[in-house]
Parts: structure tokens; sequence; C-alpha cells
């Protein structure tokens, strides 16, 4: 009877561990049939053990074949499955639709990669260059510019509460115009010669992409859907304009738990304000991974740096993996979103993780995921 007491009362235990357990789980969408998906879910369920973790969606595409898992929730405090067509800021990761249009612009004739800048900007900069080198439409696509990181290239935050900051830039970039953005690069003073070092920078950016309007007469949005949203049927992706979000986009979070403000400000547009979904940016992978185009494969080729250490092509990072494979990846990070996106052309093979939320940690945790999932 002693023996019978406490099988039961063991029982009772491993049911109660179990309905706890069950009860903790991150919703998900993954099926668990087969090697991948547990892959996946392992990887996936380690990165949402951080309390701060919201929603993850993950798009696979290995040996040419698409997959989407998603876990989570698109908001926090109540249970909302993304799905393949929930929208996230992919932030930096938009800076590679620019530098694709750049190397079309290349094969189009229309410019080519060693002009000096200020061959399309509609006044005088004498001051863009460094003691006569000038700035090139390749430094801006390669992170070798010298221009500051952010305009306007100031102090805007003093001695501001740490947790005030993402408050402080989005009140100040939402006044901050294009005129605003053009007059104040009057003043920048190059401090390093273009072509030297490499470092990220939004400012660049947002110069190729305003660039490339001018290239092709037509505005950044319709860009956008013409060569990229229209051809690759993604239907759910979006540049962001104050006061228009998309209806099916998540919400972002900090790693406090505190909704963040959009990044739809006009002066970062074409550096940083792409939302897109898991699906759209499996398509935007797949035409990536499809270096017969030679777009793709111009946009691809290192233009600064070794690819032993990570060189930099028209804004992708070119890395040799140990096996000798290319891999070929961008980072993307707003106030409230975290994005990483990594493809390796010489195995058809990629995955796109898309978070909404962001703190000091996740995009590394994405790399990290990544490579648990899909590394050669």
């Amino acid at each position: 009877m002693k023996k019978l007491f406490l099988f039961l009362i063991s029982l009772a235990y491993i049911s109660l561990c179990t309905a706890q357990t069950n009860q903790t789980k991150v919703p998900t969408d993954n099926r668990l049939k087969t090697g991948l998906d547990s892959l996946v879910d392992q990887a996936a369920a380690a990165f949402m053990t951080n309390g701060s973790r919201v929603g993850l969606s993950i798009g696979i595409i290995k040996n040419g074949k698409q997959y989407l898992y998603n876990y989570g929730s698109t908001q926090r405090d109540k249970p909302a499955l993304p799905t393949g067509n929930t929208v996230y800021e992919l932030a930096s990761i938009t800076k590679t639709f620019a530098s694709t249009l750049l190397a079309k612009a290349v094969l189009d004739k229309k410019v080519d990669l060693k002009d000096d800048i200020c061959k399309y900007l509609k006044e005088a900069y004498p001051n863009l260059n460094y003691n006569g080198t000038p700035i090139t439409l390749l430094n801006l696509a390669n992170l070798t510019s010298g221009l500051p990181n952010w305009m306007p290239d100031k102090d805007i935050f003093g001695k501001a509460d740490p947790d005030s900051i993402p408050y402080i830039l989005d009140a100040v970039h939402k006044k901050y115009s294009r005129q605003d953005f053009y007059q104040d690069l009057h003043h920048v003073d190059l401090k390093v010669q273009p072509g030297t070092i490499a470092r990220h920078c939004n400012t660049a950016a947002q110069l190729l992409g305003h660039i490339m309007e001018n290239v092709y007469n037509n505005t950044y949005e319709n860009l956008l859907k013409i060569y990229f949203a229209d051809p690759l049927k993604m239907k759910n992706t979006f540049l962001l304009k104050p006061g228009k979000l998309p209806a099916q986009m998540a919400k972002g979070y900090d790693g406090k738990g505190r909704i963040m403000p959009i990044i739809d400000w006009e002066d970062l547009q074409v550096a940083a304000s792409i939302a897109s979904s898991s699906s759209d940016m499996l398509k935007y992978m797949a035409f990536q991974l499809n270096e017969t185009n030679p777009i793709v494969k111009l946009s691809h080729q290192p233009t600064f740096g070794k690819l032993e250490d990570g060189a930099i092509a028209l804004n992708w990072k070119v890395r040799k993996t140990a096996d000798g494979k290319r891999s070929i990846s961008h980072t993307g990070g707003s106030l409230g979103f975290s994005s990483y996106m990594v493809f390796y052309p010489d195995l058809n093979s990629g995955i796109v993780l898309l978070s909404n939320e962001a703190d000091m940690g996740t995009q590394n945790e994405l790399i990290a995921l990544s490579d648990k999932i899909l590394k050669p």
C-alpha cells in the first residue's frame, strides 16, 4: 500500500510538471514532423526563453525548398501567433534594396561605381571630400564614405536618461525633413579619407537611395514597388510612412517590454524604413540566391576587406565558411525590431529571422540561432 501511495504521488508530480511545462510552452505553428522542424524548435525555444522576447518569424530555404515557422505573439500580453504575412521592420536590411538598385543602375550604364556623388546632388558640396579624395557611389554602398552615421550630426541627447533616448530620437527625426538633411550635409567635415575605413552609416544609405530616385526619376516607394514588390510578388512589403502602418504589422518592443516608436522618419526612409514579412523575405532571398542574374552577382562582389574576416560587397557582408563556401548576410535593428538574413549561394540555402523585440543582445542571438539551424 505504501509503494502504491508513493507511485500515485510520483504520477501526480509528473502530471503537474507536465502541465506546468505545457502552460509555459511558447505558442508555435511548428508541426514537429521532420528533423528540420525539431532543429528549428530547439533553437527557437532557446531564443524565446528570454522573458523580453515577444514574437519570432523564421523563413528558411534549404536546397531550394522553402519553410516557414512562427513563435510567440505579434504583441505582448495578447496571444496572437505571427504568420508568414506578419509585417516587421527590416531596419538596416532595408539598405540592401538600394544597393541592388545601384547594381542595376551600373548595368543599365546610368552610373559608375567610381562616380563622385556630387555629380548626382542638386547643390554644390565642396566639403564632401577629404584632401581632394571625393566620396564615390561605391563608398556609399560599402560603408566607407566617412560620412557621419546620423544626421543631424550633433549631440541630441545631452544628459538624458537612457530610457528616454528612443523617444528623443523619434521626436527629433519626425520633424527632420529631407530639406534639413541636405542643409546639414553642407556642414559635414570628413575626418577620414573615403574608401579607407568601413563603419555603419545611415547617412550614406539615405544618400544612395536619394540618388537612385534621381537616376531613375521616380520616388523610392515606386522603385521598391516596380523592381521588387511587384515582380517578386512581395505583397507584404512597404516603405513605412508617418500615420500609415500596414494592417498586419506586429508591435515592436524594447527589452523592458515598452512599445517602441516606428522608424517612419522621412530622413531615414531609404536607409531603415522598409517593413516586410517572412514569406516576402523568402522571395527576396530566393532572388538574391540567383547569381545567374547579373544584378545580383554584381551586388555580391566583395569591394572592401578580406573574405576571411568578412568583406563588404554592396551593403552585404560576404564571408568564407569553414568549408570554403560563401555566406552573404545583413543584420537589422530598429527601436523595437531585430532582424537577420544570411544565405549561401553555393548551397542554394539561407535563413531570415524577424523579431518584434530589440535589446542589446537580440541581433547577436539571432545570428547564433541561424548558425544552430543552418550553418554549413
